[in-house]
């Protein structure tokens, strides 16, 4: 049971900082396509989910982060291009 523990912390920890870097991108990709779209109503739903997502990024809660900006990608009807 510990070993499993150990495991799950150290995966959490890899993990995490490659996430930080994902953020910035997929925010990045997202505010790209804000500026293309033609519908105001998505355009403006996308701009609070895209800066939820920045100030999660900011808080540290990458996980988040990128959830939020998964949402903000499926209102403007794109697929984010993300590092694995």
């Amino acid at each position: 049971m510990k070993t499993i523990a150990i495991a799950i912390v150290a995966l959490f920890l890899l993990a995490s900082p490659a996430m930080a870097n994902q953020c910035p991108t997929l925010i990045k990709q997202l505010n790209e396509a804000v500026e293309k779209t033609k519908d105001e109503a998505k355009a403006k739903e996308a701009k609070t989910l895209i800066a939820q997502a920045q100030k999660l990024h900011d808080d540290g809660k990458h996980a988040d982060s990128v959830m939020k900006c998964d949402e903000a990608a499926k209102v403007l009807g794109i697929k984010l291009k993300k590092t694995s």
